[in-house]
């Protein structure tokens, strides 16, 4: 019997060691390895990312700026009777959904016919 404690005593400081000296190993040597090359990484991917954005608005810059000169030109160059005539139809259409809401919410009906907005849909 006595040799068969010594057995499962032996494999148990065995098994103890290995665990002490793997863990040793990873804390000391494997994880501060680790997380430095995931720190590179991500400083990598985040200066990339921030590079990539820049190039991206950078692009997209001039096409923005014609884009409002071209609406600018359009407000100030188009003649006046077709921004009065829009801004009528507008204002008129808001009046009738306005007053249409009202009379709906007062009465408790709901609406039957399709608004302008749901036609656009």
């Amino acid at each position: 019997m006595g040799v068969v404690v010594q057995i499962v005593v032996t494999a148990v400081i065995s098994a103890a060691i290995s665990v002490g000296a793997v863990w040793w190993l990873w804390h000391k040597v494997l994880l501060p390895d680790t997380e430095l090359r995931v720190r590179e990484l991500a400083d990598e991917l985040t200066a990339n990312a921030s590079q990539q954005l820049t190039e991206s608005g950078e692009a997209l810059v001039p096409k923005f700026r014609r884009a409002v000169r071209d609406g600018i030109q359009d407000a100030v160059l188009a003649p006046p009777t077709d921004r009065i005539g829009q801004t009528a139809r507008g204002v008129t259409t808001a009046g009738v959904n306005v007053a249409d809401a009202v009379l709906r919410r007062i009465f408790g009906t709901s609406s039957s016919s399709p608004t302008p907005e749901d036609e656009e849909r």
